[in-house]
């Protein structure tokens, strides 16, 4: 849940960087590579759900 909760709110992050940033579509593309990346980092620190693990459902 916690998961949820900080990607809905990071999409926020995004959407005001990119309005803040409408007119200068370099800084636009800068903006949303650098907040991915951070995005992706930080995301693995978030707490997942308890007791399961998140590499469980991923063998093939």
């Amino acid at each position: 849940m916690a998961k949820i909760v900080f990607t809905v709110l990071w999409a926020g992050v995004v959407i005001a960087v990119n309005r803040v940033l409408d007119d200068v579509t370099w800084a636009q593309y800068l903006a949303i590579f650098a907040l991915g990346g951070i995005y992706a980092f930080t995301v693995n620190k978030v707490p997942g759900p308890r007791g399961k693990s998140t590499r469980e459902g991923s063998e093939v």
